[in-house]
């Protein structure tokens, strides 16, 4: 069982209607439109509650990239839902990875 698998599991534990992976992961890519709120609060529970180190090594997998989560959570927690630590470890790897870490500002590396 992998990272993935296991932040699923633990989604799942505490709702009626179970996302399965290739839903998750739909969701995650992009390929499951936002209008369908049933997926909702599983995705805002995924950047809620999963520890950054599982999303890292969900991310070292080759499961999803730093891009895809950047965008998925800006697409289904617009309100900030996730908290704030998760929410700039996104961001800042995101940044990293497509060379615009001096947007932030080198404060945010220091």
């Amino acid at each position: 069982m992998d990272k993935l698998q296991t932040a699923i599991i633990h989604i799942n534990v505490s709702v009626k209607n179970q996302i399965d992976r290739e839903t998750f992961f739909a969701c995650i890519e992009g390929s499951i439109s936002i209008s369908f709120t049933r997926w909702a609060y599983h995705i805002k529970t995924f950047f809620l509650e999963t520890p950054i180190p599982v999303m890292h090594d969900i991310v070292l997998a080759g499961i999803f990239t730093f891009e895809s989560l950047y965008f998925a959570h800006k697409k289904w927690d617009p309100e900030g839902y996730a908290n704030n630590e998760t929410t700039e470890w996104i961001k800042e790897m995101y940044y990293l990875q497509m060379g615009r870490a001096y947007e932030l500002g080198p404060e945010r590396f220091i």
